[in-house]
């Protein structure tokens, strides 16, 4: 099965939980996120990338908001503009969030648009440079035993993730029903060293 055929079908059967289960295996993975959070210095707080589920992804939404509470940074994934892609390499940044400033984030509302930079109020959602993370939680379409990931074909994170400090934390979250027993890779697809699913 080539990737966009494997994408098709897990999406598919993603789609096919019932809303319930997507919340009960969305909180037990967030709540096996938090077990990985220590308290944060304030003089120096931790820094966390999530994202904003589309359709039927798993959401770790309470998970960040149990990073705030324990003191961790918050930052979000946003889309690049053509002209700031071709400028810095990568299609996406993160940008830091404070609680009471998500539902503000245009980035988080409409997480697949991409913003030019002059687009986004860089003082209330600064960037987040991708070696200050200690940790990244990574969405994906589908993984094997191996770690392999399948993405949505964008090669976002397949570009973001090797400019990371090697200490960053990476990890990725998905249903059971998103494993399968072989993810064809290219060689730029990096393996995840962590996935979490229920």
């Amino acid at each position: 099965m080539d990737k966009a055929e494997l994408r098709r079908t897990v999406i598919a059967r993603r789609d096919a939980l019932d809303l319930d289960m997507r919340a009960a295996k969305s909180a037990a993975v967030c709540a096996r996120l938090v077990e990985l959070l220590g308290s944060s210095d304030p003089a120096a707080p931790r820094t966390v990338a999530v994202y904003a589920a589309i359709g039927s992804e798993i959401d770790p939404a309470a998970f960040a908001a149990a990073a705030a509470k324990h003191g961790w940074r918050v930052a979000y994934p946003c889309m690049l503009s053509a002209a700031d892609t071709v400028a810095c390499g990568q299609r996406m940044c993160m940008r830091a969030i404070s609680a009471d400033d998500a539902s503000a984030a245009p980035f988080i509302a409409h997480p697949t648009r991409a913003f030019a930079a002059t687009d986004v109020d860089s003082d209330h959602f600064p960037i987040v440079p991708a070696e200050a993370l200690d940790m990244i939680i990574v969405p994906l379409v589908a993984f094997d035993r191996a770690g392999a990931r399948l993405g949505y074909g964008g090669g976002c994170y397949d570009r973001y993730l090797p400019t990371l400090s090697p200490a960053c934390q990476i990890i990725g979250i998905a249903f059971d029903e998103q494993r399968v027993d072989h993810v064809p890779t290219d060689a730029h697809d990096l393996p995840l060293p962590h996935i979490i699913s229920a």
